[in-house]
């Protein structure tokens, strides 16, 4: 369909179709003459407008209020001011109606020259960053006032930042009339506000934009705008929204469904840490040990079973622009980056490029993290579990089959499956499924400890987000995985089992990072893993191939980073139940919430087994509490 052209766009008979629809609480969806359009996700008690003074509705002032549950966009051509208005008192009408109030909030940007026509670039003037104008609601009226404060604190530059007010006769943008009429006296239910907007997101004078700016605006106007209507509805309206969030979109526009998707497809042709790894490493080591340990080991990869530069063609081919959501958009772009930043690392293995890479995905080990390996490495023996009776791969594949059956009794999608593989090295979820390398072995002690680590994590967050209609919470957000393996290592402690030699592994694990990320060679490495820290040359072999593989994987730090800053987060009384809905990161939890608030999230159908036990509950108390990790290892020690 193509789009409209002139006022025969929005007829009576328009008007009535979206009035009815709105009254029977059904979406609204329709084009616009010159590229306008309407949009609500379901009946509210107000409604964002923008008018563009051009010919066609484009450019970055109509996104400023597309992504809002109800905007209209629209031409604000002279053949158009009678149906629009029409069309907005119809809305209007409808809405009073259902809430007995309705709030209009237009948006405009100002103009490039003050009223007296003197250019900005010609002479500085100070103007306001915002400039609010109300005439039905008082300059002193709650939701006036709260309107002034959330722009004031968009972050785009330390705020708070200039927003004036003030009172006019008839709220519209330049050279427009009106969308509302003016109240009759005394009579109350329509009320419009507008906003002015400077064009801090591009030069002066119809320059370029500045697109992180433009990014900060948006989502911050966004913010603004429903915090605005959530405390109109609660002080003018019988409409009760739980909270400010609740007032934004529930669905998704096809263009976000089509970029999730095919951002979940490109995810899942591939298994980044399965092509990054060595297929060798028992053969690796064998001739390592051969050779004393003086010769740098040969490792043996994948071929790679994806073309690099297909991908990102594809990547980069994807319609981020239409997305409408600053919240989906924010998400999905960032998933869309670090993929890339994966796909470049495919292409640089073993080059001295793929640490940069590295660098760039998983970060360098802090010196604060260094220096809690280090002290944790001096306060704790070698691992005590040596000689101990130990299982391998075949039993401990059995005792992770039992639990994924104990989930799927509660949840049917549940399908993870198990599998013992010759070329992995240790445990691997991949989409869902557990693979055991057929030389795996640890003691009996730590079985139940790595099960719920591998399945009551791992797979249970990946089960969680396939039940979202967000595919990337099943793959994962950028930077899931430091928090999807602190998560799995507290889930090693709340299941009782977090010990001495698993603490050693992970501080292991830090320092062969930082060997490698400052040139160490693997010699080396493993030199100083076992002379000056004690562990053997098998568990040394093993901490450097992990951190050595591909040209130097800098993931092996992530596992006690992510188990310190969940405890951070924890005993900041941070909420457990958004880091289960799938594969994310804690900067995603302020996201997630906000599409929890807006019904665009669906509750998490799995809940991890540990966390229902009494002595799981009660260490999660403690932790609340605020504790060490050295605290940990004494509770969870026997």
């Amino acid at each position: 369909m193509g789009v409209l052209s002139g006022a025969e766009g929005i007829t009576d008979s328009f008007i009535q179709s979206v009035c009815e629809r709105l009254a029977a609480d059904r979406r609204v969806r329709r084009r616009l003459p010159g590229g306008g359009r309407l949009h609500i996700d379901r009946r509210l008690p107000f409604l964002c407008v923008y008018r563009e003074p051009g010919t066609v509705v484009s450019g970055d002032a109509p996104m400023l209020v597309i992504g809002e549950a109800a905007y209209l966009t629209a031409l604000g051509t002279r053949a158009l001011h009678a149906p629009l208005r029409e069309l907005v008192q119809g809305i209007a009408d409808v809405m009073v109606d259902a809430f007995g109030a309705f709030l209009l909030i237009e948006l405009w940007t100002a103009s490039d020259a003050d009223p007296e026509g003197r250019s900005l670039s010609q002479e500085p003037l100070r103007r306001p960053t915002f400039r609010v104008l109300t005439s039905h609601l008082p300059e002193d009226d709650d939701t006036v006032q709260q309107f002034v404060r959330a722009l004031a604190a968009i972050p785009l530059r330390p705020p708070p930042l200039d927003v004036a007010i003030a009172t006019a006769d008839a709220i519209a943008p330049p050279e427009m009339p009106p969308l509302l009429a003016p109240p009759a006296p005394g009579a109350t239910g329509r009320y419009t506000l507008g906003v002015e907007v400077q064009p801090v997101y591009r030069q002066t004078m119809t320059g370029p934009s500045y697109p992180a700016i433009f990014r900060t605006l948006r989502k911050g106007l966004s913010d603004a705008l429903k915090q605005t209507a959530y405390h109109f509805a609660l002080t003018h309206s019988t409409h009760e929204p739980p909270h400010y969030h609740a007032l934004g979109r529930r669905v998704a526009v096809r263009a976000a469904h089509q970029v999730d998707d095919a951002l979940t497809q490109i995810a899942r042709s591939f298994d980044f840490l399965l092509q990054v790894t060595p297929v060798n490493t028992r053969g690796a080591r064998a001739a390592f040990e051969a050779g004393n340990g003086e010769r740098e080991p040969t490792f043996d990869y994948r071929p790679l079973v994806v073309d690099t530069d297909a991908i990102k063609r594809q990547l980069y081919d994807l319609p981020m622009e239409r997305l409408e959501d600053p919240t989906l958009a924010h998400l999905l772009s960032d998933a869309r980056d670090e993929l890339d930043r994966k796909v470049t690392m495919l292409g640089d293995r073993n080059t001295p490029r793929f640490l940069y890479g590295s660098l760039s995905v998983y970060g360098p080990v802090e010196p604060p993290l260094h220096r809690l390996a280090l002290s944790l490495l001096a306060a704790l023996p070698p691992d005590p579990t040596r000689g101990n009776a130990r299982v391998g791969a075949a039993a401990f594949a059995a005792h992770a089959r039992d639990e994924i059956a104990w989930y799927r009794e509660r949840y049917a999608p549940m399908a993870a499956a198990v599998e013992v593989r010759e070329d992995v090295t240790g445990l691997l979820v991949t989409q869902g499924d557990l693979l055991v390398g057929g030389a795996f072995s640890i003691p009996a002690s730590r079985v139940d400890a790595l099960v719920q680590h591998e399945i009551g994590t791992h797979v249970v967050t990946y089960y969680n987000g396939l039940a979202q209609p967000l595919g990337q919470l099943a793959t994962g957000l950028a930077g899931y995985e430091e928090l999807q393996e602190g998560l799995a290592v507290l889930a090693e402690h709340l299941a009782g089992a977090l010990d001495l030699a698993r603490l050693r592994t992970l501080a292991g694990r830090v320092l062969a990072v930082h060997h490698v990320v400052q040139g160490a060679t693997f010699v080396d490495n493993v030199r100083a893993l076992t002379a000056t820290h004690g562990f053997t040359g098998r568990e040394a072999f093993l901490l450097g191939m992990r951190a050595h593989r591909s040209g130097g994987l800098t993931k092996d730090a992530i596992y006690l980073r992510g188990l310190v800053q969940l405890l951070d987060y924890l005993q900041g009384d941070g909420d457990l139940a958004p880091l289960f809905l799938g594969k994310v990161a804690l900067r995603h939890v302020p996201a997630l919430r906000e599409l929890r608030w807006r019904e665009y999230l669906r509750p998490a159908p799995l809940a991890p087994r540990y966390l229902g036990t009494p002595a799981a509950r009660e260490r999660l108390a403690r932790i609340r509490g605020g504790v060490s990790i050295q605290t940990l290892i004494t509770e969870s020690s026997p």
